[in-house]
């Protein structure tokens, strides 16, 4: 009950900001899923987010040179930003180098970044 007092003014639109949230390991999910009738909830970050994998790092990297490459342009296309319009048109079909197969995600190995196992551990010592 803490943890939902604690995130009413974030939903709400005042107290923490998303990047706030983020470091304190919540994310806010802002899409309907069929067993919530709330606009909005909370969930643990993916462990990826703290420890990307090299393919995700190159992809970012990708991402972000291409937003810097543009930087300062002004305008719009086809109904978007024009920095926008430039990473669809640019990253559209880019692989990462290190990508990893779809079976060796780590998150297809371990869903979260402690288990079970290890919290009980953590909570005894």
């Amino acid at each position: 009950m803490a943890l939902l007092k604690t995130l009413q003014p974030l939903i709400t639109g005042v107290g923490l900001t998303r990047p706030q949230a983020s470091a304190a390991g919540i994310q806010i999910v802002m899409k309907p899923v069929p067993w919530s009738k709330k606009p909005a909830y909370p969930r643990n970050l993916p462990y990826t987010n703290i420890s990307p994998h090299k393919g995700q790092i190159e992809t970012r990297i990708n991402f972000g040179s291409v937003a810097k490459k543009h930087k300062g342009e002004k305008g719009f296309k086809e109904g978007l930003p024009i920095i926008a319009w430039y990473i669809k048109k640019e990253v559209k079909g880019y692989k990462a180098p290190s990508a990893l197969r779809p079976e060796d995600y780590p998150s297809k190995a371990r869903r979260t970044f402690h288990t079970m196992s290890e919290l009980e551990a953590m909570i005894k010592a």
